[in-house]
C-alpha cells in the first residue's frame, strides 16, 4: 500500500483557513515549481501508483508538493 502527501491545492478546503490568502501566497513563493499542486498533478500520481508501472513500488509516501517539502 501507497500514499500520497501533496502540498498546498487551492480547493474550497481553503476558504475556511484563516489566514488563506497568505498562505497561498507564500507557498507559492517557496515551491521551487513555481506555482502550487493542482488537483491533476494529485490525480495523475495517485493513477501512476495505480498502474503496473509502478508495480515495485509498495509501502511509501509520495509527496506532491512541486518541491515546497525539500525547501522547508
Amino acid at each position: 500500500m501507497n500514499a500520497v502527501s501533496a502540498g498546498i491545492v487551492e480547493t474550497e478546503a481553503l476558504q475556511h483557513f484563516p489566514a488563506r490568502a497568505e498562505l497561498l501566497q507564500e507557498s507559492r513563493r517557496r515551491t521551487p515549481s513555481g506555482r502550487l499542486t493542482e488537483p491533476d498533478d494529485v490525480a495523475n500520481t495517485v493513477l501512476f501508483l495505480c498502474s503496473n508501472l509502478a508495480h515495485m513500488i509498495v509501502g511509501q509516501t509520495i509527496v506532491v508538493d512541486g518541491g515546497y517539502a525539500i525547501m522547508a
